[in-house]
This record gives C-alpha cells, structure tokens and sequence, in this order.
C-alpha cells in the first residue's frame, strides 16, 4: 500500500511576502543595489511577525535574488536567469531584467544543438510524439493561446528527442516566459508559418539530417512569435524615441541670455 499524499496547502506567509517583494522587484521599484528596510520595519508595515520575514528573505537569499548580511542589511541582487529553473513564479522579474533579444537568441542557440541531437538520436516514439502534436495542429490552433500551449508543447518533445537531460530542463523555464507582443502579432498567417516550422523540424529529424536540421531551426527563427527582425525594428524604434524626447527636452530648455 503506497504511502497516502498529504493534502495540498495554500500559499504559506513566508511566500506570500517573498512574491510581494518579488514583485517590486520585477515593477524596478527595487532596483539591483537597493537595500530593502529592515526586517523589523518590513513586519511591522506588513502586519506579519519577524519570523515570517526573515523566512521570506531566506527564500530570496537562496534564489540569489538578494543578499542579506549582517550589519549590511539586505540588498537586491543583480538578475540572473538560473533561479528560473528552480522557481518558474519569477518569470515576471526575468522579463524586467532581460531583453527580449537575450531571451530569442538563447532559445536559438539552445535549440540549434538540441535539434541536432535530435537528429542522431531521436527514437520512433519520440517522432510519433512530435507527430502527434503536429496533428493537433492540423487545422491551425484558432488563437495565440491555444497556438502557444501546442507550440511549448512540441519543443519539449524536440527537447526529449535529444536525449539530454540538462538542454530539456535548461529549455523549459525558457518556453514558458511569454515575449511581450506575441499576442497581438497574432494572426492565421503567422500561425500557419509558425505550424510549417515545426513541420520542417519534425521532417528534419525524421530524416536524420544534421544540415537539414540546420536549415529547419534556422527558419523557425525567422517567422517564430518574435522574430529576430521584428527585435531589431522594435530597438531601433525605442533608440529613436529616445533621441526624439532628448531632443526635445534640449530645445525647451531656456536659453542663457546673451551678453
């Protein structure tokens, strides 16, 4: 008789604080540097006891998220992505801290190997898998979310194809960040280059062909849900505002009388 499960429980204190300061965090509020008051002034404005904050920043200080010493207080860290493997609920903070740009081109150099593992080891199942999931996608996924849950789905049976435990759970916590604007760039024409992406990576694969897999990974890249065209338009854009307003802002300002 195997052992009963305990029942599930709601979010502990402690959790609740650490994802409040999380949260400040990820807004900028609490940029990396900034000491964060002090556990005493921290229960006191949330009501809670010292012990649950100090729990709270026990959790955080494990993540690498802040740092907390004594006589120096305790003092955000700057951001980096390995916590995501082990605490998916910052991927909010991740999406503050990195560029889209650094997300896209990890997944591109991350895949292009794991595709070529693939390749080589790939077993019937797992292309029965990948080929399954292409099948639901047959016809297109009416809308982004139901396109996007399949399209997480397929690369982690990509990701399981290549038989390497560290590039699948290396990949995962990258999946499951949403890039900001996929939604709205959205439409059946997207959808059905992004669906003939896959294809190709499933044909790929099948075809045990490293070039070939090569060429597939590349095209997926070039019309996925933000390609790395459209980054390079939005940054470009962003640089332009940005010396618009500096521009302008030089041209308010009042001119020294001459003498």
């Amino acid at each position: 008789m195997t052992k009963a499960w305990p029942s599930p429980v709601v979010q502990t204190l402690p959790d609740q604080v650490a994802q409040m300061i999380l949260a400040r965090i990820a807004t900028g509020e609490l940029a990396p540097g900034h000491r964060l008051p002090s556990q005493r002034d921290l229960a006191q404005s949330m009501g809670v006891g010292l012990a649950v904050i100090r729990e709270a920043v026990q959790r955080l200080a494990a993540l690498n998220v802040v740092e907390a010493s004594h006589g120096s207080g305790t003092v955000v860290r700057p951001f980096r992505w390995m916590p995501l493997i082990y605490d998916p609920t910052m991927f909010n903070l991740a999406m503050q801290r990195i560029g889209i740009r650094d997300l896209w081109e990890a997944r591109r150099l991350l895949e292009g190997q794991i595709i070529r593992l693939a390749a080589e080891r790939a077993t019937r199942a797992d292309l029965a898998a990948m080929g399954a999931i292409l099948a639901r996608a047959d016809p297109l996924p009416p809308d982004y979310e139901t396109s996007w849950a399949l399209n997480r789905e397929f690369h982690l049976a990509l990701a399981h194809a290549a038989h390497n435990a560290v590039l699948e759970d290396l990949l995962a916590p990258l999946l499951d960040v949403r890039t900001e604007g996929a939604g709205h760039r959205f439409s059946r024409e997207t959808c059905r280059q992004t669906w003939e992406a896959h294809r190709r990576i499933h044909d790929a694969v099948a075809a045990r062909s490293v070039q070939a897999a090569d060429r597939a990974i590349r095209f997926h890249f070039q019309v996925g849900p933000i390609a790395l065209a459209e980054i390079d338009a939005r940054e470009r854009a962003a640089r332009a505002r940005a010396d618009a307003a500096a521009a302008a802002a030089a041209g308010a300002r009042p001119r020294r009388p001459r003498r």
